[in-house]
Parts: C-alpha cells; sequence; structure tokens
C-alpha cells in the first residue's frame, strides 16, 4: 500500500489482534475479546492512532477539528512491519497441547462511537468484523499426548526474520535493538544485503557507524545484494555523522535525482522527498562552516546558498517543514539579511509544537486511562491472562494457578506469525 494501515479516519477504525489460547476445549489465554456489547477489550493491541484533545480527551466522535496530540501511533507503514508481544504462564494439570490462534480483525466504527452517532448509551456494535489475517501454531505441553503439526508458513524465511527484525527495530526509544540485530543477522545467513543493510540501521541507531559503514559494504556486495538506494541513503547518513561531508553531500544528492536505473525503471522520484532534501540542506550547512577563511569567503556563500535552495525545495512540498524554517533563519542571518531570517524565525515559532503542552495533555490522559497508559509504553507485553479480560465472546475459561515447567516449543522462527 501507499499509505500506513490503516490511514483515514484512524481515530474511529478499529483494528486489533485479536489472540486466543485452548488447551481442548478450555481458554487458557485471551486477548481481543469482546463484551456483550460488542465492544472490544480496552487492553488489546489495536492498529490505530489513539488520537487526543488539549484537555487529554480522547478524539472518539469524529471530531478531527479538537485534534491536538497523539498518545500513541501504532499504524504500520507501507513497506514495514510490526511485532506484537503477548505473555502467559502454562496452567498445571493441562491434558491437552496449547493451540494458539492469532488474527488481525477490522471493523468500521468502534463500539464509543456507534453509541454516540445512534444516541444511545446501550446500543450495541453489531458491525461486521472482517478478518484480514491469521495464523495458528500448536505448543505441546510435557505429559500431554498431541499429533498436532504446525504447517510450514508459505512466507519467505528471510522475510518472516525481517519483518520480525523490522518491528522490533521501530519500537520507541532504545527499542529492542539487540533482538533486532539478532534476526537481522539470520538474515544476512541467507546471504541476503537486506540483512547487513538492517544490521546497518540498527549500528547506526547506536552510534556503531564503522560497523555500520562495513555492514553496508556487505549489503551492497551480497549474492543478493540490498536495493542500492537503500545503500546510499544509509550511507549518506553514516558519512554525514562520521564528518565525511562531501560524501555525504554526493550521495544525498544521488538520491534526490534518483540516480539509479531500477528506480527510475519503477518510477520513483525521490526529488520528492522533503526528508532528503532536509538532510543535504543540513549537510550544506556543516559543509558551509569549514570555509572559514577570509579568502573561501564566496565558496561559504555559495554552500549557503545552495543550502538555502534546498530547503526551499521542502517547503514547496511542506510549507510547515520546521527543519527547513529553523535552518533558512540560520542562514539568511548569516548571509546578512536580517529581514528574511526574522520572517523565517517566525514561522518556526508560527509552526513548532508546545511540547510542554503536549507533555501536559497526554500525562493527564495516562493517569486517567491504564488501558491506554500501558498501550503508550515503547515496548508492551500483553497479558494473556489479565484479571478482567473480556470472554463474552468464547468458551469456558481455566485460570492459571502458578507457573508450572512446560516443554513449549514451536517449530518456526519467532517471525512464523506475522
Amino acid at each position: 500500500m501507499g499509505h500506513p494501515l490503516t490511514q483515514g479516519t484512524v481515530d474511529s477504525n478499529e483494528l486489533w489482534m485479536d489472540v486466543v489460547l485452548r488447551s481442548g476445549d478450555r481458554i487458557v489465554g485471551r486477548s481481543g475479546g469482546m463484551d456483550a456489547d460488542g465492544a472490544v477489550d480496552p487492553w488489546s493491541h489495536f492498529v490505530n492512532v489513539y488520537m487526543l484533545d488539549r484537555n487529554g480527551n480522547r478524539i472518539d466522535r469524529r471530531n478531527p477539528q479538537d485534534i491536538f496530540t497523539p498518545l500513541y501511533n501504532n499504524q504500520i507503514p507501507p513497506g514495514a512491519a510490526d511485532t506484537v508481544h503477548f505473555a502467559f504462564t502454562v496452567p498445571p494439570g493441562l491434558k491437552a497441547p496449547i493451540d494458539v490462534e492469532v488474527r488481525l480483525q477490522y471493523r468500521k466504527f468502534d463500539a464509543t462511537y456507534v453509541k454516540y452517532f445512534k444516541g444511545d448509551p446501550g446500543a450495541k456494535d453489531a458491525l461486521p468484523v472482517v478478518t484480514l489475517a491469521s495464523d495458528r501454531v500448536t505448543f505441546p505441553v510435557r505429559g500431554a499426548a498431541t499429533t498436532a503439526v504446525n504447517a510450514p508458513s508459505s512466507v519467505d524465511l528471510w522475510q518472516r526474520w525481517n519483518d520480525y527484525g523490522i518491528g522490533l527495530l521501530r519500537k520507541g526509544g532504545r527499542g529492542e535493538l539487540r533482538q533486532a540485530e539478532a534476526a537481522f543477522a539470520e538474515i544476512e545467513k541467507l546471504g541476503r544485503g537486506d540483512g547487513a543493510l538492517n544490521l546497518a540501521r540498527v549500528q547506526l541507531r547506536e552510534g556503531r557507524l564503522d560497523e555500520a559503514a562495513a555492514s553496508l559494504e556487505r549489503a551492497s556486495k551480497a549474492a543478493m545484494p540490498a536495493y542500492p538506494w537503500s545503500v546510499t541513503w544509509f550511507s549518506a547518513l553514516v558519512n554525514k555523522q562520521n564528518g565525511r561531508l562531501d560524501e555525504a553531500i554526493h550521495n544525498f544528492e544521488d538520491i534526490i535525482a534518483t540516480n539509479f536505473a531500477e528506480a527510475r525503471k519503477r518510477q520513483f522520484d525521490f526529488g520528492k522527498d522533503y526528508v532528503a532534501l532536509d538532510e543535504l540542506g543540513q549537510t550544506l550547512m556543516e559543509r558551509a562552516k569549514r570555509e572559514r577563511a577570509p579568502e573561501r569567503r564566496s565558496e561559504r556563500e555559495r554552500l549557503l546558498r545552495q543550502a538555502a535552495s534546498t530547503f526551499e525545495k521542502t517547503l514547496a512540498l511542506d510549507s510547515e517543514d520546521l527543519s527547513a524554517h529553523y535552518n533558512l533563519s540560520l542562514i539568511h542571518e548569516e548571509l546578512g539579511d536580517e529581514k528574511r531570517a526574522a520572517e523565517e524565525r517566525a514561522l518556526y515559532a508560527r509552526y513548532k509544537p508546545d511540547d510542554n503542552a503536549r507533555d501536559t495533555t497526554v500525562a493527564l490522559h495516562r493517569l486517567r486511562n491504564p488501558a491506554a497508559n500501558h498501550a503508550a509504553e515503547a515496548v508492551v507485553i500483553y497479558d494473556l491472562q489479565r484479571e478482567g479480560r473480556y470472554l463474552a465472546d468464547v468458551g469456558p475459561v481455566l485460570k492459571p494457578v502458578v507457573s508450572v515447567a512446560a516443554n513449549a516449543s514451536n517449530e518456526r522462527s519467532p517471525a512464523s506469525s506475522r
């Protein structure tokens, strides 16, 4: 898809992970269940944007005019993946293996909005639920006979490892970089440049620049090399941070000009990527700082004007781009045009979010809503045996008592369920 999943009305669309663990005819774990009114358990994993107004209330009545800031954004970008963690304890005395069924469910409106537009607080959300994707796996349990065999995945092994690793890499903060690195190493063993390329992304994020450069070299020379434009992009970022500014400028210019035959064949146009334009502009500014000698003044001004032209291209695509306005204010001040510098400072101040107000709003809602507070963590683990989980849509429940030793193994990789 050319946009994130779900895009559109992300505040009222309802996509969630529906997970059921069964042992024989009993339920031993559940997430994503519904109550009798058709409302999904708020402690489920939702693929959505959880948006707030200025007073810390959720945007849940199709009132986009009140949107202020997101609490979290669980959308999946195009070409990316997500990794979701669930936890459970194997109850004692099980007589059958544990069958895990996972489904990604979709419904047009959530129960809160249905009650709102019907004007009835007691209305039931009976809108149809569509299963977008599903998978299942069986965990053998010691002492419980089983003949179940997990079916092999129809998805290539390298892609399963890659999706798994990308989902880990995308976690907030420091995320789960060590786990992502291990996943990408498995891909490199399979002879694909994607593994080394994504290893470089981990290493770049951790500031391991020499290792990142070496990984990018391997990515371009693998039996199945990574896309050259991807290698060039991350090489540009590494060169910029390493102070190799001329090489970085050349890399960014190749990206923006789409100087790759295969990319042009696919009708790609990276010239409209304002992130790349901003990176080029910033690198040109850094390069200009090295031309401080009086006899190099004309070269410094040339680089600054080139940077300004690059940021203007960004603003043609996004007139509220903060990086462009901020850096243009610095450039015009350096060039002696105080009027233009003041204009850009004013635009930067106009569009810059109020970080203090945003933090206050988020903190207020997290205090009010424990489920949303949990879901907003950088790394979330969903408890399949949480007291109070919704079970109206499944059969009898077996509550866990204590943890016992179990031989719960999966023949497939951690990336099997996508």
